[in-house]
């Protein structure tokens, strides 16, 4: 337990340190001292306290390093940076000095660290199987169709080739099929076109390719149907595979600001020991003792649902989608609250979900160099994304599906439910990939949301929606 070290950075954190405490600690207590010392330097950090927050930081990398062999120190390194380029935001000009040019560093790493995640872990193909099976059944008997990719940087031209063979297998046949495709990369949409127009051909079906190069959140809604080049005689499907969120994104006036006093500063800026004492007893009464990153699974608590509105990226985006009349729209969505409006909690949430993606990232059959890819590239931006960033600029803004369901019902969206096929096709995948013990696909009452779950925990959701009549 806690309470026989005799010396910890809980209880002694604005005294010097020379490290000697580590070497005090089991690996239990180490995983224990850094959830301790990861939310204590959330809260200096939310207060603008640089002095107490420098400790804190210098305390979690005694503990944690991105080449780590467990997943809870590497998992804690990411954090601590999101934290402290949090802390730097406050500093304007240093902050752009500083990270500018380290923000872009890994980019060229992207597609890579994408194909590793798509290679190593169930989700994405799960999502473009459900997607996949959703738009076939809304195009039964349909011999036009359109479908529009807004999955930008998570798209793979793997899910369109596995819808060609689907299509294929329909009585009628496959339909003339066209695929507009937005993303910011020309090579990379260049290199779609010539993979499926192949593929297409192949399947010996009638086939058009479009490309779109742009960000989601940079078009031009009210030109859309000109962009994406809607024809009349067509019946559009829409696929949005983790990129909606970014719509959420709002310049509400906290670029550098810092926010409001929360319980967790209040306990924060008493005595070290009294605020030491009180991580133990409450950690030591919510945990049991782990170095696994499962350690974070019970401490985040079920924040109520905000009240729904549309912000103004979101509502145009919404609109001009409706005007597009599409048969059906499947959006896949991080199932995750990162878009509440109190820091403590956002940060809270972050920690636990990030927690169970690194735990089941680690636990898969990937090759370090490729896990340490992922967690680099992928999650460890997110995870700046969510904790280091306000305003605007923080577009990593996950939302759970009933929060996206109140969303998309006030903009005149109605659900179309998932069928149980398709959960039951999402099961067999897994099954057949060996994943099934510890992975599972579930859905809600209604059926309106299929969740890709590791250990119980939901991380993704997928759901189906269309213009309310």
């Amino acid at each position: 337990m806690l309470s026989s070290v005799t010396s910890s950075p809980a209880s002694s954190l604005y005294s010097p340190s020379n490290g000697a405490w580590v070497r005090e600690l089991s690996q239990d207590q180490q995983g224990v001292q850094l959830i301790c010392l990861l939310y204590q330097c959330a809260a200096e950090v939310a207060a603008g306290s640089f002095d107490r927050a420098n400790l804190c930081l210098e305390h979690i990398m005694q503990l944690a390093s991105l080449d780590a062999p467990h997943v809870l120190q590497r998992l804690a390194a990411f954090f601590a940076d999101a934290l402290a380029r949090k802390l730097l935001n406050l500093v304007p000009g240093l902050s752009r000095a500083l990270l500018s040019s380290a923000n872009s560093a890994d980019a060229h790493l992207v597609p890579v660290a994408r194909r590793h995640m798509f290679d190593v872990l169930p989700f994405l193909k799960l999502a473009y199987l459900t997607t996949n099976h959703a738009i076939l059944e809304a195009m039964e008997g349909e011999r036009f169709v359109h479908i529009v990719d807004f999955s930008g940087p998570a798209a793979n031209p793997v899910q369109w080739i596995a819808l060609f063979h689907a299509f294929c297998g329909r009585r009628e046949g496959p339909p003339h099929l066209r695929i507009t495709a937005v993303h910011d990369s020309k090579d990379f949409l260049t290199n779609m076109a010539v993979v499926l127009s192949k593929e297409a051909e192949a399947f010996n079906i009638a086939f058009q390719f479009t490309a779109v190069e742009a960000k989601l959140d940079e078009m031009d809604f009210d030109a859309l149907r000109h962009n994406l080049g809607v024809r009349s005689g067509e019946v559009l499907a829409i696929s949005i595979v983790l990129q909606l969120h970014r719509l959420l994104a709002v310049d509400d006036g906290r670029r550098h600001a810092g926010s409001c006093l929360t319980p967790l500063q209040i306990i924060a800026r008493s005595s070290p020991r009294s605020f030491g004492d009180q991580l133990e007893r409450e950690l030591n009464t919510r945990l049991q003792l782990s170095s696994d990153a499962s350690v974070l699974s019970s401490l985040s608590p079920q924040f109520p649902v905000a009240t729904a509105h549309l912000t103004p990226k979101l509502g145009s985006f919404l609109t001009a989608v409706r005007a597009l009349s599409p048969k059906i729209m499947v959006t896949t969505e991080q199932e995750a609250n990162h878009n509440g409006g109190a820091f403590h909690e956002r940060f809270d949430e972050a920690l636990n979900y990030y927690a169970s993606l690194f735990d089941c990232l680690h636990r898969s059959a990937a090759a370090p160099a490729e896990r340490a890819r992922v967690e680099r590239v992928l999650l460890g931006e997110e995870i700046r994304g969510v904790v280091a960033c306000e305003g605007a600029e923080r577009v990593e803004r996950h939302e759970p599906a009933r929060q996206w369901a109140a969303r998309l019902d006030a903009a005149g969206m109605e659900r179309v439910g998932l069928s149980y096929s398709g959960a039951m096709e999402a099961r067999k995948l897994l099954q057949s990939c060996g994943w099934a013990g510890s992975y599972e696909v579930t859905h809600d009452a209604g059926g309106h949301s299929l969740f890709f779950c590791w250990h119980k925990k939901p991380l993704y959701a997928v759901s189906a929606w269309r213009p309310a009549t």
